[in-house]
């Protein structure tokens, strides 16, 4: 909207003038005429987020819309949509919000009052906002349009997932001791790591120190075997009798004493 374009602006000074007491005051009643310069109509102060289609809607502003705390909230109506425009001064700068109630989205622009308003006992509107044309671009890119093009965007955090071959995909998981095996249907794949998920008691992971006396190699590939629960194994085991007494077998306390 250039600057030969800012019809209704000094009407609506005229009309105000005598309600501004600050910068900041003028500042909002410069965002006020240039929403309704694109549409929109005010129904209202206050930030209630229902819209009454019988409330009657105005290109002014109501009454109390400056207020005193320089805090401001003003309602406005565009395509049966509520609006709510809220300013608020924090030092010198204005920021400025436009939310959409029924989706909540929100669009907001900051503002310099010293830089941006100029003296406000000058009688000629334009001379009071620095750079108008520059300040109205501001308005419209970051105020109105992007609620028009689907609102202010959420960011999110998002996990690509890379596609995997289902025919080579094998089930893994990390060791939960936090050793860096990698395991495969609970067994250690890694031979140079060989004792690390013994820490496990319970042997969840392929170790444990509960001795199993039927399990005492566990096949990892083909070829190759890693040592299971560590056991000296009951037996013998299917071996030929020996005779008894075996040399093996400790003699009797004493057998050597020539005195016996």
């Amino acid at each position: 909207m250039p600057s030969s374009d800012l019809y209704g602006l000094e009407m609506l000074w005229k009309l105000e003038k005598g309600n501004v007491a600050d910068k900041s005051d003028m500042m909002m009643l410069f965002v006020h005429w240039f929403l309704v310069r694109n549409g929109f109509r005010n129904v209202g102060v206050g930030d209630d987020k229902t819209l009454n289609n019988i409330v009657e809607q105005s290109e002014l502003l109501p009454e109390g819309w400056n207020g005193n705390n320089k805090s401001y909230a003003l309602r406005y109506t565009m395509n049966n949509e509520l609006y709510i425009l809220h300013g608020t001064l924090s030092n010198d700068t204005m920021i400025i919000n436009l939310l959409q109630a029924k989706t909540l989205q929100v669009t907001n622009c900051a503002f310099n009052v010293d830089t941006t308003i100029g003296s406000i006992s000058d009688g000629n509107f334009m001379n009071m906002v620095a750079s108008i044309d520059e300040q109205i671009v501001r308005l419209q890119t970051e105020l109105v349009k992007p609620l028009h093009d689907g609102g202010s965007k959420t960011s999110s955090t998002q996990t690509t997932t890379a596609p995997t071959n289902a025919a080579h995909a094998m089930p893994q998981a990390a060791n939960p001791l936090g050793h860096g095996d990698i395991l495969r249907g609970g067994r250690p794949l890694m031979p140079g790591r060989v004792g690390q998920a013994d820490l496990d008691p319970l042997g969840r992971f392929g170790g444990g120190m509960i001795l199993d006396p039927l399990i005492n190699v566990r096949p990892v590939r083909p070829g190759m075997f890693l040592p299971g629960a560590r056991i000296d194994p009951i037996g013998p085991f299917n071996r030929p009798p020996r005779p008894n007494p075996h040399p093996d077998h400790l003699p009797p306390p004493g057998y050597d004493d020539m005195f016996m």
